[in-house]
């Protein structure tokens, strides 16, 4: 778990290192795209058998910070493209967490994130 503003995120580690390896983006980056007000947002109908899950697609410099974590890989986006800043595509689902003191929590679950593809860019950016 870790926190990104004011909001708490949960990830699989083993998928997260996945992630980083195949899609050159680390759940801790793509949480990012949560701060961009201009992202698109999908009902995933075809995924959603056992919990809602959701798409988003949206710009990954919004929300930038500064993330150093000891002994922990963030990611390797500039292998994969020259700047830091793009529009990405991340899968989610929202649950609900007690906490020590027995209060409830709302919590966003990352799936999976990756570099949009140029069709889900232009639903982006309003080509489609």
């Amino acid at each position: 778990m870790f926190t990104l503003g004011d909001m708490i995120f949960e990830y699989d580690e083993q998928k997260n290192e996945y992630n980083i390896e195949h899609h050159g983006i680390s759940f801790k980056h793509a949480a990012r795209v949560f701060f961009d007000y201009d992202r698109i947002e999908f009902y995933d109908e075809e995924n959603s058998v056992v919990e809602d899950r959701y798409d988003t697609i949206g710009d990954l410099s919004a929300g930038y910070v500064n993330v150093s974590s000891e002994g922990t890989v963030i990611g390797n986006i500039d292998s994969f493209m020259g700047e830091i800043n793009d529009i990405i595509f991340v899968v989610y689902t929202e649950r609900v967490q007690i906490d020590r003191n027995e209060e409830k929590i709302d919590v966003v679950r990352l799936i999976s994130a990756r570099f949009a593809t140029s069709f889900e860019r232009g639903l982006y950016y309003g080509k489609y």
